[in-house]
This record gives structure tokens, C-alpha cells and sequence, in this order.
């Protein structure tokens, strides 16, 4: 049995069409309470299935590093996996520019 690759391709998305762009400048201009939402299911932080997809496309780097232990018992909490979740975290962090503080 051969082992799965540990490296993969970046998705490469087509680019969005006219009608798209149209729809997405509309939706842009919108009030945030004039878009109707009923019909997304609500999404929930601790769902890993959100970023699973996603995860298969990047590249992992293994890496060896010390963690807090109360702030590894709340990534355990939920139980398997801890480290998706570890990396949602670091990802929602510098998605929403969550300031690095240096400490010497």
C-alpha cells in the first residue's frame, strides 16, 4: 500500500465571470441586515469540517514546539483532533490580523 503524497497543489479556481462579479458588487454595496441568510446552516467554531477540505490542498510542515498546557486542554476538550483545531485558530488569527506581540 503506497502512502498518501504529504504535499498538494493549491486549488486553481476559475476565474469568476461577468454575472458573478455583477452579483458579488451588488451583495457588497448591501447592508449587512438587508441580505438574507436564512438558508446558510449555522457554522460553528469546533466543526473541523470546515477547514478539512482546505487543509488537504496546503502544505503541512512538521514542526516542534511547546504550548501552554491549559491552552492544550482546551484544544483537547473536544477530543480528536486538537491540532486542526490548533491550526484554525492560528489561521482565524491572521485572517482577522491578529497582532503578533514580540517578546523578548
Amino acid at each position: 500500500m503506497s502512502k498518501m503524497p504529504r504535499t498538494y497543489e493549491s486549488l486553481n479556481l476559475p476565474p469568476l465571470t461577468d454575472e458573478q462579479l455583477k452579483r458579488l458588487k451588488t451583495v457588497k454595496g448591501m447592508k449587512e441586515e438587508d441580505i438574507n441568510t436564512k438558508d446558510i446552516p449555522e457554522w460553528e467554531f469546533n466543526d473541523p469540517h470546515h477547514y478539512y477540505a482546505q487543509s488537504l490542498r496546503i502544505k503541512k510542515d512538521r514542526i516542534c514546539t511547546t504550548i501552554d498546557h491549559d491552552n492544550v486542554e482546551w484544544l483537547k476538550k473536544d477530543g480528536k483532533g486538537y491540532q486542526t483545531r490548533l491550526n484554525a485558530v492560528i489561521r482565524w488569527a491572521r485572517m482577522n490580523g491578529c497582532p503578533i506581540e514580540k517578546f523578548n
